[in-house]
């Protein structure tokens, strides 16, 4: 085992290196006690603290330690809920950024890079395009265009507004497919997530996946990039008001669940809290139910892919 590969593979566990190691390992076929437990461990750190902390690992054991128990607490995760992997990846991003303002020039290049990112440096300052930079820079007044140097398509900023960067990419990465389908979860793992309390305002639904509306538990695990209101008023006010007989309340945090996912594709939207909490009541009042898979795919082809949801 290559020992820049492993360096960078517990720092960075979403990086192809970690992806090349955890395949290799004796274990990759197999749910083990130990990597549960400490998957545990990584999850309820997440969920308590927001972030996991950084810390420099001395042996290879250790490292492939924290390699696999991100895998793991994906996994975990995966099984509370979408509540609990926006948060995992949230904290993991974090960790990623602290272990980023210590890197070297040439790591964080390569982990750039990982990311679908160019990045050079220029003096004090390092050079990334402008199309990255603007999808993944914090959303703050700090990092406005007007507030960097630019020139010929490319943005100059400080290390430090770098590392922003960098942590909301990561994010996007370590969301890439979570959660992970139920069906997709070994037994072990559903069985071992009982024991890890669920985050706040997390709320299980019972899938129906014979009915004539599974069709809409499947988008549930397809977050959609535009047009979000429309799905919202058509299909999930109305399913989770009278299909599935939930509460006002119950409904507007199962569809902000589901819309917060759809954020981390395209965060611009126009649907808000108030917006879902209009149309769950509305739906209720009127008693309305969700469009046919039929009547969807004449409204909403281009929107919803439908070939996805079988």
């Amino acid at each position: 085992m290559q020992n820049e590969a492993l360096e960078i593979a517990y720092k960075y566990p979403f990086s192809e290196e970690a992806k090349e190691i955890v395949k290799e390992l004796p274990s990759a076929n197999r749910i083990e006690e130990k990597y549960l437990e400490l998957g545990k461990i990584r999850l309820e750190e997440a969920l308590s603290k927001g972030v996991i902390e950084f810390s420099e690992a001395s042996s290879e054991e250790l490292k492939i330690n924290y390699i696999v128990s991100y895998v793991y607490a994906r996994m975990l995760a995966s099984a509370l809920g979408q509540a609990a992997t926006s948060k995992f990846s949230l904290a993991e991003a974090r960790r990623v950024a602290n272990a980023l303002s210590s890197e070297s020039i040439e790591n964080i290049r390569h982990i750039g890079m990982e990311l679908g990112m160019k990045i050079e440096q220029n003096g004090d300052l390092f050079a990334i395009p402008f199309g990255p930079y603007l999808e993944n820079a914090p959303k703050n007044d700090e990092y406005l265009l007007i507030h960097q140097r630019l020139r010929n398509g490319i943005v100059y900023i400080e290390r430090y507004k770098l590392i922003g960067v960098l942590e909301n990419a990561s994010r996007k990465a370590i969301m890439q497919g979570l959660p992970i389908p139920r069906k997709d979860l070994p037994k072990e793992v559903i069985e071992f997530s009982k024991g890890i309390k669920a985050p706040a305002g997390e709320i299980r639904v019972r899938p129906d996946t014979k009915g004539r509306y599974a069709w809409i538990e499947k988008l549930l695990t397809h977050p959609l990039p535009d047009f979000r209101h429309r799905v919202v008023n058509l299909i999930l006010a109305p399913y989770f008001a009278n299909v599935k007989g939930m509460s006002e309340d119950e409904a507007v945090k199962v569809i902000s669940q589901y819309i917060d996912r759809c954020k981390e594709i395209n965060p611009n939207t126009r649907v808000s809290e108030p917006y879902i909490a209009y149309q769950v009541r509305y739906a209720k009042a009127k008693g309305l139910k969700p469009l046919s898979i039929e009547k969807a795919k004449e409204m909403l082809a281009g929107i919803i892919n439908f070939d996805e949801l079988g």
